[in-house]
């Protein structure tokens, strides 16, 4: 790292190659398998554009992947695995910011839930929501239900008691794993919206849960045991039957916004927060998300973060604001009478959110059979958006001089830390070039132990590849030496707007296609400097120099020497 200020500069950790790192394991490469035909077979609404469709198509892709995976580790007899990875991964389905319209039979999916909290042993049997239809109906493998005066539903359901709604991708995912049916979806082409209930007399369907301008709600994995017992109980006496008043899989909330453009106020030495603040307050999943935390006195850096979004969503574009909370909150590791590192506290600011929700575990080094399990496990065990958004692996393949076998070892990453070759004369320099010597085969003058044949080398040919990319990607271009002397690097680093690199990739990651979405840019020299930070608010891109906010006109975004971190989104 280096600092922007007139003090010395710090001494920087060696980090190791691959970067931010929670897991090391030998194992093999795993083949994908996919059912193109079972992920067509599955109706979902129709999309208006070529790029909508290429989404469409990829989240298919994702979520038929999963269901593979998990029936694999289901057959091999590994159920433990397979629900963590389940429940991770509906959990997110679930939480998406997308319409409800697909039913669920209430106590099917108060089962399934009971199976995910691993309270019951039973894999749950296939989906049975004909008891929600008419006997015409029933049979059926998919129905619409169009307008308010539609006769295929049974009359007197109730939403909590008889069904619950879930949006078209959960849907998906669990109609894959379960199989059964019908199919019944609400058509939002068709219906007129109502701001109440869609209502016939008779059966009350909640149709505002499926306003996608409305809509948020909670997992499915969170109704509560008392509302179960309850259920359980109403077999005794239908007459008596009263289920809570309490929604579980929908909770009505206004929906996030697009936040304005705001600067942010800097009393002293704050330009290394404030710039990394501002491009994250450009990721929609990560402030949606962190948004509908609930208030908990033990997720202090989590409620710092949720206090800022409201306030920048409060706020007059073009003001600034204060970031106090957010400094006193980091006194303890980094000095308000200094001037700090940019790329060190966008990392801590995720490692603290990040244990905030998923508590701070230690782990055992494990040995995986394949790189898909490794990432499976870890994912598994950090179901949280800073995984979700920011997390990717890489392989490290060694060879052995003695057998010719290729050891891996699969570690999780955050972000990428590339070296620059500093060169006597200022020079440009490619972020490709940069890519290319980080993930390049390199001799490592070092002992290692094969774990195929236990030979003992006294140095290894090691390359490193990506088997998981993330949906953001951090580049951190490390403009600084220690030898001979500790100085900045100022040559100009030239970065694309679309950056593509499955060369470093393995064969079989799919999505390795990157648009610019942040450059935190840093100007002056090592012991003294300035940030700013590039980013977009409502797909325009602004310069953001502490409390002052300009549009970037001259796409000064694509092209600024002092480029330190960039940050990418997946395509």
């Amino acid at each position: 790292m280096f600092i922007c200020c007139k003090t010395k500069p710090k001494k920087d950790n060696k980090q190791q190659k691959n970067g931010s790192t929670a897991a090391n394991s030998d194992a093999e490469s795993l083949k994908h398998s996919k059912c193109e035909e079972d992920i067509h077979k599955e109706p979902f609404q129709e999309i208006g554009n070529k790029t909508q469709l290429t989404e469409k198509v990829k989240k298919l892709q994702e979520i038929q992947n999963k269901v593979n995976r998990i029936k694999t580790y289901r057959n091999q007899g590994n159920i433990n695995l397979s629900i963590d990875i389940e429940k991770s991964f509906v959990t997110s389905l679930i939480e998406q910011d997308l319409p409800t319209t697909y039913f669920v039979e209430y106590r099917w999916a108060v089962n399934y839930t009971k199976f995910l909290e691993r309270i019951i042993q039973d894999v749950p049997q296939t989906i049975n929501n004909d008891k929600l239809l008419t006997e015409e109906n029933a049979q059926k493998e998919q129905v619409i239900i169009k307008s308010e005066k539609d006769t295929q539903l049974l009359p007197g359901l109730q939403p909590d008691r008889h069904y619950v709604l879930l949006n078209e991708n959960s849907w998906i995912f669990i109609h894959l794993m379960y199989g059964g049916g019908p199919t019944i979806m609400i058509n939002l082409e068709t219906q007129v919206m109502s701001p109440d209930i869609f209502n016939d007399g008779q059966t009350n369907v909640t149709l505002h849960t499926a306003n996608p301008s409305k809509i948020s709600f909670e997992p499915i994995i969170e109704i509560s045991k008392q509302e179960i017992q309850l259920l359980e109980d109403s077999d005794k006496s239908t007459n008596q039957r009263q289920i809570s008043q309490k929604t579980n899989s929908i909770k009505i909330q206004p929906k996030p916004y697009e936040l304005p453009y705001v600067g942010l106020n800097n009393p002293k030495y704050y330009c290394y927060m404030n710039s990394a603040l501002q491009c994250l307050l450009s990721i929609k999943e990560l402030n949606d998300s962190l948004l509908k935390q609930q208030k908990q006195q033990n997720k202090k850096f989590t409620m710092a973060y949720q206090d800022l979004l409201k306030l920048v969503q409060n706020s007059i574009p073009g003001s600034a604001i204060s970031v106090e909370k957010l400094q006193n909150m980091c006194l303890n590791k980094f000095k308000y009478s200094q001037q700090q590192d940019a790329h060190e506290f966008l990392l801590y600011l995720l490692s603290e959110i990040q244990e905030e929700l998923v508590g701070k575990k230690k782990y055992q080094k494990e040995e995986f059979p394949n790189a898909q399990q490794a990432w499976d496990v870890y994912k598994s065990r950090n179901s949280d958006i800073i995984t979700d958004l920011f997390a990717g692996q890489i392989a490290s393949k060694s060879h052995c001089s003695q057998c010719q076998e290729i050891s891996e070892g699969f570690d999780p990453i955050i972000d990428l830390n590339l070296p620059l070759l500093k060169k006597s004369i200022p020079r440009e320099i490619k972020l490709y070039d940069c890519l290319q010597n980080y993930f390049k085969e390199e001799q490592i003058n070092d002992v290692w132990k094969c774990d195929k044949c236990q030979f003992v080398n006294k140095s290894v040919l090691r390359k490193i590849q990506i088997t998981q990319t993330p949906k953001y990607l951090i580049l951190h271009l490390k403009r600084f030496t220690q030898i001979p002397k500790s100085q900045k690097i100022i040559d100009e680093v030239k970065y694309p707007e679309i950056l593509d690199i499955k060369e470093f990739c393995e064969e079989n990651v799919e999505y390795t296609k990157y648009a610019l979405k942040g450059v935190i840019s840093h100007m002056g020299q090592l012991n003294g400097g300035h940030y700013v930070a590039y980013a977009q608010r409502q797909n325009q891109w602004y310069h953001f120099d502490d409390n002052i906010v300009t549009k970037d006109k001259n796409n000064q975004h694509l092209s600024d020497k002092g480029a330190y971190i960039i940050l990418y989104e997946q395509q």
